[in-house]
């Protein structure tokens, strides 16, 4: 390799092997500069591969001339892990999919496996398994939009992933091209090659026995060295890494047969203490699959309390959504289970319709933030997806309240409350002249309060660009050495989507935001606001 090259070198030509095509052209090359979150960089050129085969070329391309890439699916990616300046590699045409084997059949497990393309957009993987009779429960609320190896990329989950689990539980398999592009296939079910052997145990000998880290209940921040040195499996380190170690081209996942019967409860939230006595009670019923909540900031943008549905629900801080899922005798017990929390008010439904009116107060979040975006308020998304303990997620939030009102900054809340994973949509006004430092502090202090109360900074959306330089602030110095091992270990000359997961000098956490064509106007952006997990 002759050295990285400088985004003012031209690029050499294509592989004579590559069979895709490649964008150029200045004004096309927008197309790709933003994603659903705030960040903007116009890349250098776009390349986008017809086949695995293109990707391994691509690869191998980019390592001998130093080139840097960043992988690139359904453009939902909120903190800028799939935007930059350097060249994108766009996957969406490996889109896929095989065949479903059920549960049960020719699988002979109560799971079955379905495989697909790296472009392949959830949603459509979720039609295919449904018509099989099975189902893909952790899939987050972008499945229109995201595609498989932005799943895995993130470690993605949804709201159901409470009860199912984040993507890396489904993941059976995975085909990947290194940073010198050879392909490798990973399987859970053979004997982890002797590389990777050899990998857990450098990683075990310079690291605290035991391991240093969030004790939370989800986390896509950082390198998932406690999976990946529990089990020793490489697919567990290859899943959240965010097309850092190299690029996932394909897939097999699990799925499973869908539940018998299905209830949805909505709770009001009368304080804090009531809505983390809920979620902590949430966790100890198995029919629970899902916790959300709604912030009262939420649920009066949105004129929620004016619903004569709502009327009997003490909404002090908000609403609670609870789903339960199983036998029917369980859910019928699950359902009085939950009935009893507190004394707030609950709504509940177990047909088709009224569970979906349910939920309709959780998908109405963002156009509701987006109706909120008046006289130059802006929603950015640059704190959004942090996770602290259960237990201490009544402090979280009182320490964001804290935080906004210092910065006069408005905010709409709502995630997973069960998981401690809450969204976080601050409304900037961006008339006032400071708008930027006003950002840049409330960053900085909600860092320094998840990391005071032990959380993660990402619990699906990964790291970015965005986050990755503060890792240090949650994870000490030996795993901050640990995750630099491995991002040499497999990208040795750093082309692989650079600034993410392992910092680099060039790349600043808020660079790129506030640059896009029309931000200040809000007419770049809002429309992608429910493209969120």
């Amino acid at each position: 390799m002759n050295g990285t090259l400088t985004r003012r070198d031209a690029l050499p030509p294509l592989p004579r092997e590559f069979r895709g095509r490649s964008v150029s052209d200045p004004a096309a090359l927008d197309a790709w500069a933003g994603a659903s979150g705030p960040f903007w960089h116009r890349p250098r050129s776009v390349v986008l591969p017809a086949r695995a085969e293109d990707v391994a070329s691509i690869l191998a391309w980019a390592s001998r001339h130093g080139i840097a890439l960043i992988p690139r699916g359904g453009g939902t990616g909120m903190p800028g892990g799939n935007v930059g300046p350097e060249v994108v590699l766009d996957l969406k045409a490996l889109d896929g999919i095989s065949s479903v084997i059920p549960p049960g059949r020719e699988s002979g497990e109560a799971h079955g496996l379905l495989s697909a393309g790296a472009g392949a957009v959830a949603a459509d993987l979720r039609s295919r398994a449904n018509g099989a009779g099975s189902d893909l429960p952790a899939l987050p609320s972008s499945a229109r939009w995201c595609t498989v190896g932005g799943i895995l990329a993130c470690n993605a989950a949804g709201a159901r992933s409470f009860r199912y689990g984040a993507a890396r539980a489904w993941v059976r398999a995975v085909e990947w091209v290194r940073a010198d592009g050879r392909v490798e296939r990973l399987q859970r079910t053979r004997a982890v090659p002797p590389e990777w052997r050899s990998l857990s145990r450098r990683l075990l000998h310079g690291l605290p026995d035991p391991l240093p880290w969030p004790s939370v209940r989800k986390n896509s921040s950082g390198y998932a060295l406690d999976a990946f040195l529990d089990s020793g499996d490489p697919v567990d380190l290859v899943v959240g890494s965010e097309g850092t170690l190299g690029v996932v081209t394909a897939a097999t996942l699990e799925v499973s047969p869908p539940p018998e019967c299905r209830a949805v409860l909505l709770l009001g939230v009368r304080d804090y203490a009531g809505l983390v006595e809920m979620a902590l009670e949430a966790g100890t019923v198995p029919q629970v699959v899902a916790c959300e909540y709604f912030g009262r900031r939420l649920v009066e943008l949105g004129g929620l309390h004016l619903d004569p549905r709502l009327h009997d629900l003490s909404l002090d801080r908000g609403m609670l959504l609870v789903e339960v899922a199983g036998t029917r005798e369980a859910v019928a017990a699950a359902r009085r289970i939950v009935s009893a929390w507190g004394d707030t008010g609950v709504l509940s439904a177990d047909d088709p319709e009224g569970m979906e009116a349910l939920w309709e107060f959780r998908h109405a979040a963002s156009p509701t933030i987006s109706q909120a975006l008046e006289g130059g308020r802006r929603s950015i998304q640059f704190i959004e997806d942090s996770v602290v303990p259960v237990d201490r997620l009544g402090a979280y939030l009182a320490g964001l309240e804290d935080i906004l009102a210092r910065h006069e900054t408005d905010a709409v809340i709502f995630g997973h409350a069960g998981d401690g994973n809450l969204h976080v949509n601050p409304l900037v006004d961006l008339n006032h002249s400071r708008w930027r430092e006003r950002v840049e502090g409330i960053l900085s202090e909600t860092v320094e309060l998840v990391a005071s109360l032990g959380g993660t900074l990402a619990g699906e959306h990964g790291d970015g660009r965005l986050r990755t330089c503060f890792l240090h602030r949650t994870f000490s110095p030996e795993v901050m050495a640990a995750f630099r091992r491995v991002k040499e270990t497999f990208d040795p000359h750093g082309i692989l989507n650079p600034g993410v997961k392992v910092p680099a000098a060039s790349v600043e956490p808020l660079g790129g935001l506030g640059v896009a064509p029309g931000f200040a106007s809000g007419s770049q952006g809002p429309e992608r606001l429910d493209r969120r997990g």
